[in-house]
């Protein structure tokens, strides 16, 4: 297991604010203690599907040794060659070489595991019986077979879940936590039609606590995490979107990939026809910051992967939560944060809408570890 850490030239000075994690306010709602889940704010109507995630990777039995593969339908096995000394004489010359295998396990150097029931989760080490993972509550089990993940360039996370997170909810009826999910299976659908390799933190309706979020990009050594969102409550009008994109105030990494999001998000739903935007007087991109002047929301302080949360539209405002209803939404968000990701990984933008000066916000504390349910995991 390898963790992917920030380059030591992308740390900046850290400016003093405010210390936080996701809550009911604008600009506050992830949670800040690793131990926490993003907080709920109603009771959920909607199960969503399992998904597959659209990844190269390899179904394989924990308990097989190096070089043995599973009964599973795809296995990757690699055998190299491996040159022993050459010896010479007078009469001829020979070359012996040795062959040696790895599992596929080994190879793909995995950090994730897609359970048999579409559930991610981290590989902490793989036992006698089978893989030892951290479950979407924190927990530890033991998953017999599933497929192993590695080599992932960009998380995406879609903000919320579970019967007890649904997040913000529309006046006419509509989850944020629901929204977050169908925007990043899109934007995931967008990705690997680019040949852009993409997982998901949650594939369904349940909760993730924040801690396992972010540990999942920096174990699968991921070049960007993005967290997906929906604000609440709701500011004033605006004559724009009001889209805030919250970054690491000690990444300039973060800090493009932002700027990027933002345009990108800005320009997509500003052709959006009859949509009354509601917005901050300092919405853009931002650092939040807590009274300890470190960055508020979880999602940004803890992870050592390049991350940023995106609360793209306001789902309180009930024109744009009729909005997010809609088919037109959903694709017009997906291809802006396909085409921000892309920009990033592709060329050197820079993006636009910086706010200088820092948002300073105390979240409330987040959910208690003891209320999180882990889905079934197979």
């Amino acid at each position: 297991m390898y963790r992917h850490r920030r380059k030591q030239h992308d740390a900046g000075s850290r400016i003093p604010g405010n210390e936080g994690c996701e809550t009911g306010q604008a600009g506050g709602r992830d949670q800040g203690d690793p131990g926490t889940i993003e907080r709920a704010k109603h009771r959920p109507s909607v199960l969503l599907g399992v998904v597959i995630i659209a990844l190269t990777v390899s179904c394989v039995d924990a308990g097989a040794g190096a070089g043995e593969t599973s009964t599973s339908t795809t296995v990757i096995v690699v055998t190299s060659t491996v040159a022993n000394p050459v010896t010479t004489s007078s009469i001829a010359e020979t070359t012996t070489t040795t062959t040696t295998t790895r599992s596929a396990f080994e190879e793909l150097a995995a950090g994730a595991l897609i359970t048999p029931t579409g559930v991610v989760v981290a590989i902490l080490d793989r036992g006698a019986t089978g893989f030892v993972v951290t479950t979407p509550c924190g927990n530890t089990a033991t998953i017999g077979n599933g497929e192993p993940v590695g080599g992932v360039a960009v998380v995406l996370d879609p903000g919320h879940g579970g019967p007890i997170d649904s997040g913000a909810v529309g006046a006419n009826g509509v989850r944020e936590a629901d929204v977050n999910l169908t925007v990043a299976l899109a934007t995931e659908r967008l990705l690997v039609e680019r040949g852009i390799s993409v997982i998901l933190t949650r594939t369904a309706d349940y909760a993730v606590r924040i801690g396992v979020r972010s540990q999942l990009a920096d174990d699968l050594g991921t070049e960007i995490m993005v967290s997906i969102h929906h604000n609440a409550p709701t500011p004033g009008p605006s004559t724009v979107p009001g889209t805030e994109i919250f970054i690491q105030s000690d990444s300039e990494r973060s800090r493009r990939l932002g700027g990027l999001i933002w345009e990108q998000v800005v320009n997509g739903l500003s052709g959006m026809n009859g949509v009354e935007w509601s917005g901050a007087d300092d919405s853009g991109v931002l650092r939040v910051l807590n009274t300890k002047g470190e960055d508020a929301y979880g999602m940004v302080r803890l992870p050592e992967t390049v991350s940023v949360l995106a609360e793209l539209a306001y789902i309180s405002s009930p024109s744009e939560a009729e909005m997010m209803a809609t088919a037109e939404y959903v694709e017009t968000a997906a291809d802006a944060l396909a085409n921000a990701i892309q920009t990033y990984l592709e060329a050197n933008d820079l993006g636009a809408g910086y706010v200088d000066e820092p948002r300073v916000f105390n979240p409330l504390p987040g959910i208690s570890a003891d209320v999180c349910e882990d889905p079934a995991l197979g």
